[in-house]
């Protein structure tokens, strides 16, 4: 089989299936298998492959058939220019996370802020990805609940060669201290919502990254409750939030923080910020 035919056939395993891009995937999981760019795959579409790839490419079809995302499939997944380590059981890093690191970044920019905690930390994209930009020395600390994030953020962590801190914690039951900038993009779908995503969401993902309890913002008012304690004069609280939720978040958080919406590029609400009030 060629590399045109096998693509032309995967297409056709991968068409009405809600969660896939078709073209995209089948010349992504081909380009992995061979250790080739894309261009590659244009350039040898006449190019017979061996039997060994052909299997291994119609395996990893399959296995999209049945809804595993393939971020595990690959066991990775590329997030503002680096290839990061995505383990079974962890949250699969998403693109539009990539707002909330340009925004801790221009908040690192524009004030003297040395120490950071993320809660949350899932693969540890946005703490490591802070870690190796910011421009200044930092002092991160990244924590998670569940043992697979804190393997998946540590694998991540020597693979890119980071030097942040890593703590197995629920919210801040395990803290202590006190930080310029406190990052969370915690779970915040409605639980009566989980059944309608999609299925390589909601039967693959980890439900305790998604569940926000009843309303979605359950994690929200824990932290935000908590935060004053964790955070030094003028720090800053920094959210990211689903596309319709900026409005109750911010009257959760008005009492104690003056707050900023930074929309993505689809122009929905993304994140939130919030300074410490004096």
């Amino acid at each position: 089989m060629k590399i045109k035919e096998a693509l032309i056939e995967g297409r056709d395993f991968l068409k009405n299936l809600e969660y896939t891009d078709p073209i995209y995937e089948t010349r992504k999981i081909l380009a992995e298998i061979l250790n080739k760019d894309l261009s590659y795959l244009v350039s040898h579409d006449n190019e017979k492959l061996e039997e060994a790839i052909k299997n291994k490419y119609f395996d990893i079809l399959k296995k999209r058939q049945e809804g595993i995302p393939l971020q595990y499939i690959l066991g990775r997944e590329d997030f503002y220019g680096r290839t990061f380590a995505v383990l079974e059981g962890v949250l699969i890093p998403r693109q539009d996370t990539e707002i909330s690191v340009e925004v801790i970044l221009k908040i690192l920019k524009e004030n003297n802020i040395n120490k950071m905690l993320e809660i949350g930390c899932g693969t540890g994209i946005v703490s490591i990805t802070v870690d190796l930009e910011s421009k200044r020395k930092m002092d991160i600390t990244a924590l998670d609940i569940s043992p697979y994030a804190i393997k998946n953020t540590t694998i991540n962590k020597k693979n890119l060669k980071s030097n942040i801190k890593i703590l197995k914690s629920d919210l801040f039951e395990k803290v202590s201290g006190k930080f310029d900038l406190i990052y969370s993009n915690p779970p915040y779908i409605k639980s009566s919502e989980i059944e309608n995503l999609q299925l390589e969401v909601k039967d693959h993902e980890p439900r305790l990254a998604l569940d926000g309890g009843i309303d979605g913002l359950y994690f929200y008012r824990e932290i935000i409750k908590e935060a004053p304690n964790y955070l030094n004069n003028n720090g800053f609280l920094v959210f990211e939030i689903g596309y319709d939720e900026a409005e109750d978040i911010s009257l959760i958080m008005e009492k104690n923080f003056d707050t900023k919406i930074y929309k993505d590029l689809n122009n929905l609400d993304r994140v939130i910020v919030g300074q410490l009030k004096i």
